[in-house]
């Protein structure tokens, strides 16, 4: 059996930027523990298992290590190769179906694509809590001036200073002991004009454990930058080594859209022997 691969960077900006994802096309569907073999075999932070179904797409993701049930800069890539082999005009809509409903993705520019999502419910973090989480990045209290937490185990620190965000120093079992999916640290950015806010995240339990650039952590991050900065469009920068960079809209408080470009570095094609070892 062959199938068509794709490694392809998300959220880009500039050359060798972005999140490297691996898209598989799949013409016919495939077992779970054969996918999930073949991200550990691809290595990439997330892969995207991509299968035809009617006028719609059916996507799986997974880690090298286990299955999540969406992934943001996932579904833009898929969006990225459906387009670019030719599956949908340009401007024309794709729906993806996710084990978190339907997920609706457009091209509206060369290598542009937007996703629009649910936003996450977030709640504001006491002043204890800032102390004690903006320790497990190395801060001290007076460097954190809010925070957010979703339902999801995901935190948010807002720092006082953009230049704090170059000097964190992620406590990576202290992060898991408090049972957090992700740590991150945001700020108001000293690039007015080019961005609005900063972004670094930690996910304790991948490797790397610093995102490359993040999606979903704007889903709950970019509404409350919105109300602070009174705009509905907004653009965010990820300081990662890699670097990537999103622009979102706010349509109303319960939706938003995410923007970002996407460039394929490679493409091939993989032979699954029927006979061939895979992690059961």
């Amino acid at each position: 059996m062959i199938q068509k691969v794709f490694l392809v960077d998300a959220l880009v900006d500039g050359p060798f930027s972005g999140a490297p994802t691996t898209v598989i096309y799949l013409s016919d569907p495939l077992e779970r523990f054969k996918m999930a073999s073949l991200a550990a075999e691809f290595g990439t932070t997330e892969s995207v298992f991509l299968l035809p179904h009617g006028k719609s797409f059916l996507l799986r993701f997974f880690t090298p290590a286990t299955e999540i049930k969406l992934g943001v800069h996932a579904c833009q890539v898929a969006a990225h190769i459906v387009y670019e082999l030719g599956f949908r005009p340009p401007n024309s809509p794709v729906t993806f179906l996710t084990q978190e409903g339907e997920v609706f993705c457009q091209h509206t520019a060369p290598d542009l694509t937007s996703i629009e999502l649910d936003a996450q419910n977030s709640i504001d973090l006491p002043k204890e809590e800032l102390d004690g989480f903006g320790a497990f990045l190395g801060l001290e209290p007076s460097n954190v001036s809010w925070g957010i937490r979703t339902p999801g185990n995901l935190m948010v620190l807002a720092l006082t200073d953009p230049s704090l965000l170059k000097q964190l120093k992620p406590k990576l079992s202290e992060i898991m002991n408090a049972k957090l999916d992700v740590l991150a640290a945001t700020a108001l950015s000293n690039r007015m004009g080019e961005s609005d806010y900063l972004l670094r995240s930690f996910r304790p339990t991948w490797e790397p454990c610093e995102e490359h650039v993040s999606g979903s952590i704007n889903r709950a991050l970019a509404p409350r930058w919105s109300k602070i900065l009174k705009k509905k469009e907004l653009v965010t920068r990820q300081l990662s080594k890699r670097g990537g960079l999103v622009t979102i809209e706010i349509p109303n408080p319960d939706r938003v859209i995410l923007k970002g470009r996407a460039k394929t570095v490679l493409r091939a094609d993989i032979i699954l022997d029927t006979d061939s070892h895979f992690i059961p």
